[in-house]
C-alpha cells in the first residue's frame, strides 16, 4: 500500500506547478534580502570613515552631500525604470504592443515616476547620510533585528532556504522530490534579462538569380527566445535561417506574399527544430527575391528569457530593498516617533486578537480552496475575491480595534499622559501610533498574504483535478498567484486610511464609536461611486445632489482599492494604477492626520 508521503514525494506536474511560482517569488525575495544585507555591511563600512560619519551631524555638510546622494538615488531609480519597463514588455504580442500601447503607457508611468519616486529619492538622499552617522549607525544594526524587520528577517530566510531546496533538488537529479520545473532554465532566463530588446532591419533585395541560396542578413539571437517575428515585403520573398536550396524542406522556409502598409505583417509564433526559426543560434537570414523587381524588406522580431516570468523577480527584489531601507531611514531620521511606534508595534501583535485573526484567516484560506463554487470553471476568480475581502476586513477590524486600545483608552487611562511627560509632544505621539498600528496591520497582510498566494497558486491544480483537466501547466498557477498581489497591497492601502481614520476618531471617542463610525465610512465610501452617479441623475433634487457630492469629497473612494473587476476578467492591475493609489491614500491620510493633530492638541488629558 502506498502511503501519503509516497504520493507527496513522488515526482508528479501537480507539485511543481504548485511550487515553481512560489520558488521564482522566494528567488526574488532572497535577492532582495542579499542586497539588504550587503547595504547593512556598507553601512558597518562607511560608519567607520571619520569624514563621512561625521555629514549628517553638520548642516552645511548634510544640504550639500543630501543633494548630490538624491541626484545619484534618481538616476539610479531612472535606470531601474528604463530596465524594467523594457523586461516588462517580453510578453508583447506583436510590433504594434511596443510601439503604440507601450509608448502611452511609458509617458503615463514617466509621469507618475516623477511625481512619486523622484521626492522619494530625495528623501533616501538626506536620510541616508544618517545611517552611516557614527551616533547612529550602531541604532541602525539594532534595528535590523527586531521589531517589525525582525518578522521580516524570517519571512526572508525563509524564502531563502526554500529557494535553495528548490534549486538544490533538482541538481541532485533526486526525481522523486523535484518541486520546481526547470530551476535552471529559470535562472538562465533571469540572467537573459538585460539582453531583451525588439529590433528591426530594413533592406532592399534585387530578384535572386535560378541556383542562388539568397542574400545574407546578419543577425544575432537565440531561436528559443525568439518571442515573436514579424516580416513585410512589397514582393514575394522566400525567407530561412539555412541556405535556400531546393532540397530545403519547405517547414525551415517563410513563404512571405507582397504586403501592403495597411496589411498586416506576417506573424510567426512557433519556435522547434524544424521550423522556419531553429532554438539554436541563429547568426543569418537568407532571403531569396521571387519577384520581377526589387524587394523592399522589413524584418521585426522581439528576443526575450524563455520564461518572461522571471522578471517578477526584479519587482519583488526591488520592493524587498525598498521596505528595508524605508523602515530602517525613518527610524533613525524621527527617533521619537518610532520609539513611540515601536511600542505600539509590540504591543499590539502581542494581542490574542492578532493571533486569532491570523488563525481564522489560515483557515478560511486553505479551507476555500475545497469549496464548489458552482461558477461553471470560475471558482478561481471566487477563491481570489472572497479572501482578498476576508483579509481586508480582518485587518480593517485589527486596525480600529488597535487603535481605540492604544490611543482611546491611553488617553482615558491616564497613560498617553505619563508618555508625554517625557521629551515626546502630542504630534510625535499620535504619528507614533499611526506609524505603529501600520506597521501590525502591514505585518498581518504579509504573513496571510504569503500564505493566500500559496494557496492561490495550488488552487488552478486542484481544480483541474477536479474537473478531470488533466495537468496544468506552471505558468497558470504563476499567473493565478500573481494577480492577487496587487489586489493585496491595494487592500493594505485601503486599512491604512482606515488607520488613520481610527487613530483621529479615538482622540476623542471610544471604541462603540468608533467602530460605528468606520463602519459607515466603509459602507459609504464603497458605495460613493453608486451615490454620485444617482445624484448626477437626480439633478432635480438639490438635495440629493448636495448629499452625493459631500459624500464625494468628505468620504474616502474605497473602490479605488477594490480590484475585482480586474479580477473577474483576469486582467492585471497596471503599476500606474497602484501609483495613483498610493498618491491618493498618502493625500487623504495626510489630511486626517492632520483632522487628528487639531483634535488632540487641546484634549484634556489630566
Amino acid at each position: 500500500m502506498i502511503s501519503t508521503i509516497d504520493v507527496f514525494l513522488a515526482q508528479s506536474t501537480k507539485l511543481t506547478s504548485w511550487l515553481s511560482p512560489i520558488w521564482i517569488l522566494s528567488i526574488g525575495v532572497g535577492l532582495g534580502f542579499i542586497l539588504v544585507l550587503l547595504g547593512l555591511l556598507k553601512i558597518f563600512l562607511l560608519s567607520k570613515v571619520p569624514f563621512l560619519n561625521t555629514i549628517a551631524d553638520r548642516t552645511g555638510l548634510r544640504w550639500v552631500f543630501g543633494i548630490l546622494l538624491s541626484l545619484v538615488y534618481s538616476a539610479l531609480a531612472l535606470v531601474a525604470f528604463y530596465i524594467l519597463f523594457g523586461a516588462g514588455n517580453v510578453l508583447a504580442s506583436s510590433a504594434n504592443d511596443v510601439t503604440s500601447q507601450a509608448y502611452d503607457k511609458l509617458v503615463e508611468s514617466f509621469t507618475l515616476f516623477l511625481i512619486l519616486v523622484i521626492p522619494f529619492c530625495v528623501f533616501l538622499g538626506f536620510g541616508a547620510w544618517y545611517l552611516i552617522s557614527k551616533k547612529r549607525a550602531p541604532e541602525t544594526l539594532m534595528l535590523f533585528r527586531e521589531g517589525f524587520l525582525y518578522w521580516l528577517n524570517i519571512v526572508c530566510v525563509v524564502a531563502v532556504v526554500f529557494a535553495c531546496l528548490g534549486y538544490g533538488l533538482d541538481r541532485q537529479r533526486i526525481v522523486t522530490t523535484r518541486i520546481v520545473e526547470d530551476p535552471g532554465g529559470i535562472l538562465r532566463s533571469f540572467g537573459r534579462l538585460p539582453y531583451s530588446e525588439t529590433k528591426s532591419l530594413e533592406f532592399q533585395v534585387e530578384p535572386t538569380p535560378t541556383g542562388s541560396t539568397g542574400k545574407v542578413i546578419e543577425v544575432s539571437f537565440w531561436g528559443q527566445e525568439v518571442k515573436w517575428i514579424e516580416l513585410k515585403s512589397n514582393q514575394r520573398v522566400d525567407v530561412a535561417t539555412v541556405e535556400l536550396k531546393a532540397s530545403t524542406p519547405h517547414s525551415r522556409v517563410f513563404n512571405v506574399l507582397a504586403t501592403t502598409v495597411d496589411e498586416p505583417l506576417v506573424f510567426v509564433p512557433d519556435i522547434s527544430e524544424g521550423g522556419p526559426i531553429p532554438t539554436e543560434k541563429v547568426d543569418q537570414f537568407y532571403i531569396a527575391n521571387m519577384g520581377s523587381s526589387t524587394a523592399d524588406m522589413e524584418i521585426t522580431y522581439r528576443v526575450g528569457p524563455v520564461y518572461p516570468q522571471v522578471v517578477v523577480i526584479l519587482w519583488v527584489a526591488f520592493f524587498v530593498v525598498l521596505i528595508y531601507h524605508t523602515y530602517l531611514i525613518s527610524a533613525t531620521v524621527f527617533p521619537k516617533i518610532f520609539a513611540i511606534a515601536y511600542s505600539t508595534f509590540k504591543t499590539e501583535i502581542s494581542q490574542p486578537l492578532f493571533l486569532v485573526v491570523l488563525i481564522i484567516a489560515g483557515v478560511f484560506i486553505v479551507g476555500s480552496v475545497y469549496v464548489p463554487y458552482n461558477t461553471f470553471g470560475e471558482d478561481i476568480k471566487m477563491y481570489k475575491d472572497s479572501g482578498i475581502t476576508l483579509i481586508r476586513v480582518l485587518a480593517i477590524f485589527v486596525a480600529i480595534w488597535a487603535a481605540s486600545k492604544s490611543v482611546a483608552e491611553e488617553i482615558e487611562g491616564r497613560t498617553a499622559l505619563t508618555v508625554l511627560s517625557k521629551p515626546v509632544g502630542r504630534r510625535q505621539f499620535i504619528l507614533g501610533k499611526l506609524f505603529g498600528i501600520s506597521l501590525s496591520v502591514a505585518l498581518l497582510f504579509v504573513v496571510i498574504g504569503i500564505w493566500f498566494v500559496i494557496w492561490t497558486s495550488y488552487k488552478p491544480v486542484y481544480d483541474a483535478v477536479e474537473s478531470s483537466k488533466g495537468s496544468v501547466e506552471w505558468t497558470e498557477c504563476f499567473n493565478e498567484a500573481l494577480s492577487v498581489i496587487p489586489a493585496l497591497f491595494l487592500g493594505l492601502l485601503e486599512v491604512v486610511i482606515f488607520v488613520s481614520i481610527s487613530v483621529a476618531i479615538s482622540t476623542r471617542m471610544g471604541i462603540l464609536a468608533n467602530f460605528l463610525i468606520c463602519f459607515s465610512i466603509y459602507v459609504l465610501g464603497h458605495l460613493t461611486p453608486l451615490i454620485v452617479q444617482s445624484a448626477e441623475a437626480a439633478q432635480a433634487f438639490e438635495t440629493v445632489g448636495f448629499f452625493g457630492q459631500l459624500i464625494a469629497i468628505v468620504f474616502p473612494v474605497l473602490n479605488h482599492f477594490d480590484v475585482q473587476a480586474a479580477i473577474n476578467t483576469n486582467r492585471g492591475v497596471p503599476m500606474v494604477y497602484i501609483g495613483w493609489s498610493i498618491i491618493y491614500c498618502a493625500l487623504y491620510g495626510s489630511i486626517t492626520m492632520l483632522l487628528a493633530l487639531v483634535l488632540f492638541e487641546d484634549r484634556d488629558l489630566a
